[in-house]
């Protein structure tokens, strides 16, 4: 499948491959998943393109080369994603973390340092990426991460320990079924939203990721139903929340909201000018 005598020329070899295999962004595929076998960052692979790699590093690439042709995510097969530069561990009972996500983040710290924002509850929390990066980056008192699945809390548990995020509170829940009377200034939310049509027509690379975490019921509102509905029994007063969008069901949910009573009801559009986050807050 792959020949080449040099970091350099089996680049090469695997970035082709993978451009025949209709793989779009192959050149990125092939140098993150030959950084990995080589323990070396991806920005220094250029500094030993000339170096040969061992035999056994050479039939591990060709493995995970492999695997990649076959749709699979490149950050499931090193079990490794980045996130507000941090590194955050993953495996199929996780989302793979998305640079979009990094809004919400950025608008969660946004809020909480112009508002004095001192708790925050990340709804969803999946690998942990949106907790963490607010314990680390923020100034919060209390940050609880709250998710359905048990294994996808043991990986974000694992993920506060790599990144020193000790004072995070994992909550094993369905939505606000085991919040019990707590509130917060700030909840934040990267949900399930996609439709079980709009499923259907997904990349394949999406079909390695836990279908729990993606789809919802209802068209794929039902998560923004809940939370508009029943977010209001665990926000302090002039509390904000803070949800990632279905930005083909933006109009559906902005009225799901503006019927539950909130006010200041903002969208905020990404870098792509896309809109990807609903900002509101609650009468009180």
């Amino acid at each position: 499948m792959l020949t080449g005598e040099s970091v350099y020329t089996l680049l090469k070899a695997a970035e082709k491959f993978l451009n025949s295999k209709g793989l779009t962004d192959s050149k990125a595929d092939s140098e993150v998943l030959l950084s990995f076998v080589l323990r070396t960052k991806r920005s220094k692979l250029h500094l030993i393109r000339d170096q040969k790699p061992t035999d056994k590093q050479v039939s591990q690439y060709k493995e995970y080369i492999l695997r990649r042709s076959q749709r699979e995510p490149a950050a499931y097969i090193t079990g490794f994603a980045g996130f507000m530069d941090f590194e955050f561990k993953i495996n199929r009972s996780v989302l793979i973390p998305r640079p979009e996500t990094e809004l919400l983040v950025e608008v969660a710290l946004s809020v909480a340092k112009k508002e004095n924002k001192k708790s925050a509850l990340d709804l969803c929390t999946g690998s942990g990426c949106i907790a963490i990066s607010l314990s680390k980056l923020g100034t919060f008192d209390n940050v609880a991460a709250l998710d359905i699945s048990k294994n996808a809390l043991n990986i974000a548990k694992e993920n506060a320990e790599i990144n020193n995020a000790t004072d995070i509170d994992f909550i094993e829940s369905d939505i606000f079924d085991s919040i019990g009377d707590r509130k917060f200034d700030i909840i934040v939310s990267n949900p399930p939203y996609i439709s079980e049509t709009e499923y259907s027509t997904l990349e394949p690379e999406l079909g390695y990721e836990p279908k729990i975490a993606l789809t919802a019921k209802d068209g794929g509102l039902f998560f923004y139903n809940e939370v508009g509905s029943k977010v209001l029994d665990y926000l302090n007063n002039d509390g904000v929340v803070l949800i990632e969008l279905n930005a083909n069901k933006l109009d559906e949910i902005r009225q799901i909201f503006l019927d539950d009573n909130y006010k200041e009801i903002e969208i905020i559009n990404d870098y792509a000018n896309l809109p990807r986050i609903l900002k509101a807050k609650i009468f009180k």
